[in-house]
Order: C-alpha cells, then structure tokens, then sequence
C-alpha cells in the first residue's frame, strides 16, 4: 500500500464520527449486508464470537428502542433522548451473547467480549465510511429497559446501538490528542 493510500485510509478513520441526522433513503440490502458482513469479522479471543444484532424493523420498533435512550450524561429520568435515532434508516441494537463469552473464558470472557464487540463495531464503521455511509454508536441507553421492551433473555445483553445511512450533515472532526502525547517509547513518562 503506498503512502497516499495510507493517508486516505487514516484520514477516512478520522472522519469516523456520530452523524445524527439522515436522509430518507434506505441503504441498499446488499449494503447492508456487507456492513453486518464486516462486523462479523471482528476479533474474537477464543473464537467465542460474543456478538449478536437485532435490526429494528419498521418505525414502531426504532420508536420503542429510543424510549430506553438517555441524554449524553446517563442522567435518570431522560428517557427518550435521542429521538433522532427512529429517523435512521438502519438502526440495530448489539448485544453479546454472554454464554459464549462465560464457557471459555469465565467472569472475564465478558469483558473481553465488550472489547471484541467494539471492534466488530468499528468494522461496521469504517466499511461503512468506505461506501460514504454515515454512522453512530449510542451507548447512552438502559440496558434493562431494552431487555424487557424486546423481551430479551438474562444472556443476551445489549452493549451498543448502531445507526447508518446516508447524511448531508457536516461532520463535526473532534480535536485528538497527538500522538506524541499518546505514544511512550520504552517507559512512561
């Protein structure tokens, strides 16, 4: 790969931002597919493969699932604070399968299932920023809530809601830290 293509890439990853605002234009099944195709090859330690996906389909289930949403701070009693995910055009909620993390792994296979989940999560991402898809990643949700709305088993647990489509948005690029500041050579300092 030469330089400009690496550029291209890291600049791609760095546009990787929450979009929360959608064009009323559903993605392309294919398209889709591939997005939960990319998510699917996410690192798993122990091959435990934790991760699951619920779509959401149709307005009634997106406006279910943004019943259990809060505002940005977790703050109690802000149920139903991020309205603008009933607007996207796909909207799934990513869970783990917390068997398959505790029969390998025990009490630290789920951690490490959160961690492998993430990853799986930004392969969605970035194959979605390939196909100029916008995306965002909640967490600000209750996870009971979601549980007992789509009456979800005590092993399935959700972790993440996804959203993608297509956006006209201007994409907000947060301030990053430099890598010299992040990167220690040999010893902390």
């Amino acid at each position: 790969m030469s330089v400009a293509q690496n550029k291209c890439h890291l600049e791609m990853m760095g546009e990787i931002v929450n979009v929360r605002s959608y064009l009323d234009q559903p993605l392309p099944p294919t398209l889709e597919e591939e997005l939960f195709c990319a998510f699917s090859l996410g690192p798993s330690l122990a091959n435990t493969q934790p991760w699951e996906l619920l779509v959401m389909e149709g307005v009634d289930q997106k406006r279910k699932l943004v019943d259990s949403t809060l505002d940005p701070f977790l703050a109690k009693g802000s149920y139903g604070a991020q309205r603008w995910v009933a607007t996207a055009p796909t909207v799934v909620i990513v869970l783990i399968e917390k068997r398959r993390a505790l029969a390998r792994l025990g009490e630290k296979g789920i951690l490490f299932a959160i961690q492998d989940t993430f990853s799986a999560i930004q392969n969605f991402r970035i194959t979605a920023a390939a196909h100029n898809v916008s995306t965002s990643c909640v967490r600000e949700f209750d996870p009971v809530r979601i549980q007992s709305l789509f009456g979800l088993p005590w092993y399935i647990e959700p972790v993440a809601i996804l959203t993608a489509g297509y956006s006209e948005e201007e994409k907000e690029i947060p301030p990053r830290l430099p890598i010299s500041e992040m990167v220690h050579r040999g010893r902390w300092e």
